[in-house]
This record gives structure tokens, sequence and C-alpha cells, in this order.
């Protein structure tokens, strides 16, 4: 019986967790979302595509990359490239990022809860966005050797205005 207390006890708690820490976070967030990946694994051809809203001010951001990933996932980092057209709605930009989910010593980045870790990583610091409208978009894909890529289950970005801004 104390076992099924603790499932229902951990269920409520990892349901309010992603609320509870959006709503915390808010202050400062203008744009926060996470494409699902299937359960089947990361294909190299499925591009995770976030459309930006038209509500999204030019200026200047903070971007940071998020990764649900499993228990499971096999490797230290993952490698992924990001394009956007956030210049000029009609030129896709693309950059190539490593991101470690693992030190040096193999202990994951990340908050675990229940096996499914979390981490938000750095992407840039004053990121321009000097395009207006709904037309702004990210497209992300993993450039790992597996195909598909297994043990990863989200992937996210967060627009945010930086902390210590003075205009």
């Amino acid at each position: 019986m104390k076992s099924h207390k603790l499932l229902n006890w951990l269920k409520n708690k990892l349901t309010w967790l992603p609320i509870l820490s959006l709503a915390a976070c808010q202050n400062n967030t203008v744009y926060h979302s996470y494409n699902p990946i299937s359960t089947e694994g990361w294909r190299k051809n499925d591009t995770l595509v976030y459309f930006l809203p038209a509500s999204i001010n030019t200026g200047v951001y903070d971007l940071t990359i998020g990764i649900r990933y499993q228990e499971a996932y096999s490797y230290r980092d993952i490698w992924l490239e990001i394009s956007h057209n956030t210049k000029d709605t009609l030129t896709y930009v693309t950059d190539t990022l490593q991101l470690f989910l693992a030190d040096e010593t193999g202990n994951r980045i990340g908050n675990s809860p229940g096996g499914l870790y979390q981490c938000e990583l750095p992407y840039k610091a004053s990121f321009p966005i000097r395009t207006e409208g709904n037309t702004r978009t990210f497209r992300i894909v993993h450039i790992m050797t597996d195909n598909p890529l297994t043990g990863i289950s989200d992937v996210g970005i967060r627009i945010s205005q930086p902390e210590n801004r003075t205009n």
C-alpha cells in the first residue's frame, strides 16, 4: 500500500512541477515551447519547428535550448543543427550546437523526475530578433550518427529578456 501512495504522490508532483516551474519563470520569458519526439526515436529527417508568435517584439533576447531525455540515452552529449529566420524572414541562418547532457564522469545534468532528465542549456545570449510578424521560425534537427536517435523525449526553446538589461 505504501508504494501505491508513493506512486500517486510522485504523479501529483510530476504533474505540477512543470506548471510551477513555468509560473516561476514567467517574469522575463516571452516564448517557451517544447516539441515531443516520437517514442520510436528521432529520425534525421524529423525537423522540429517552432513558430514565434507575432506578439514577440523586435529586440535582443537570451535563448536557451531545453532537452528532456531518458536514463537510457547512451551519449554524454547531443549535436543539433538550429536554423532560424529572425534576422530576415527570407534567409535562414544555421548554427551547429553541441550540448552536454552529462559531465566527464557520466553524471547526468538536469533534474530527474522519475528517470526523465530535463535541462536547459544556453544557446545564445544577446540574440537579436529583427523581423516582425508570424513567419519567424526556429528549426531543430539532430546530427548524431544514430538514425533514429533514441532516448530523447522532448526538445524546446526558451526566449527570454535579459535579466540585467539597461536601455
